[in-house]
């Protein structure tokens, strides 16, 4: 009885980051060894590829044109990416960022049209954010599975952006468009990054997340309000989600219904390809966004070089399930399905 409840004062330690750590077990030097790994092999997979290219493309890729061109497409991808980081790293998935920014973009072109930029801007994000509020109470409070609830907010919310737009589209202009290009896009990206990287590494809301992905009922045990991170976990994503379907809208000069197709698919490889395994537990959000340009760089290359759009997918898909089966924690998973 007393190791037990020793054992349990350790891991309530441990969670909430009070007092001495656990002692190391295999299983936690396992962990460590993972998120060592997963920090060092992106950054290492992303000077791989811009050394390839610099050597097979030459003065085509290397240019200062390239470089900002290529942090510009990364943004979006990785300003939603950075949000999922935490859904993914708490266990859980978020399918429905691409349809939210949509719709985020969407009311906040149609409420600066009427009310001014600052007031799209706030529209925009907490639409975002009451969408990732809803996933997280479903997922959280009603015990919904993440993928179940967030793959019908992904039709949901597709279906409001052309409700509210009537199937038309909206131009964008002054502040929402300054978001979307230089140099106003490099002052939301770091913004984003610098945030989320403090919630992530610098705040109790962080070390839960972490300590819930990595172990849910021994967190629960400890003391942590699971329900509520992971509601706020939820939150984050929504959230960060408005604000790329915003900065989306600045790119393109227009909010549409179609807007961010797909790029659900492609924050979720940001975050794997930047070695947050799907199991959660480990993942940061500086990883997500070499995940981002690794994915922004290897198109970029491909095209450079002239290689077919239907090679460009076969290597795409083979690199992004590569970069699964090295982050994938199977110690955590009783049977792969």
């Amino acid at each position: 009885m007393t190791k037990n409840v020793e054992s349990l004062s350790r891991n309530r330690n441990a969670a909430t980051g009070e007092g001495p750590l656990p002692q190391p077990s295999s299983a936690l030097s396992r962990a460590r060894g993972l998120a060592g790994m997963s920090r060092a092999l992106p950054l290492a997979g992303l000077v791989g590829l811009i050394i390839v290219y610099t050597i097979a493309a030459g003065d085509r890729f290397m240019t200062v044109n390239n470089w900002a061109n290529l942090v510009q497409q990364a943004s979006v991808v990785a300003i939603i990416g950075f949000g999922l980081t935490f859904v993914v790293v708490a266990g859980s998935i978020d399918l429905s960022v691409g349809s939210v920014a949509a719709f985020s973009g969407m009311v906040a072109a149609l409420t600066a049209t009427g009310h001014g930029s600052f007031m799209g801007v706030v529209a925009g994000l907490g639409v975002g954010a009451a969408c990732g509020l809803v996933n997280g109470v479903l997922c959280s409070i009603f015990k919904v599975p993440s993928f179940i609830v967030t793959l019908g907010m992904l039709s949901v919310a597709r279906g409001l952006t052309i409700v509210v737009s009537d199937s038309r589209s909206e131009p964008v202009s002054g502040a929402l468009a300054w978001m979307g290009i230089a140099p106003g896009i490099y002052l939301v990206l770091g913004s984003a990054f610098v945030v989320a990287f403090v919630l992530m590494n610098g705040t109790t809301f962080g070390r839960y997340t972490r300590s819930i992905g990595g172990e849910e009922r021994v967190s629960a045990l400890s003391g942590v309000p699971v329900r509520l991170v992971k509601v706020a976990a939820f939150v984050v994503s929504g959230l960060l989600a408005g604000l790329g379907g915003i900065v989306l809208g600045g790119q393109l000069g227009i909010a549409t219904a179609q807007a961010a197709t797909g790029f659900e698919l492609s924050a979720i490889a940001a975050v794997v390809l930047g070695g947050t395994p799907l199991t959660g537990g480990i993942g940061n959000v500086w990883n997500t966004a070499i995940g981002a340009f690794i994915i922004v760089v290897l198109n970029n290359g491909l095209v450079i070089l002239g290689v077919a759009p239907e090679v460009q997918q076969v290597i795409q898909g083979a690199i992004l399930v590569l970069a699964v089966f090295v982050a994938l924690d199977r110690s955590k998973i009783g049977i792969i399905k």
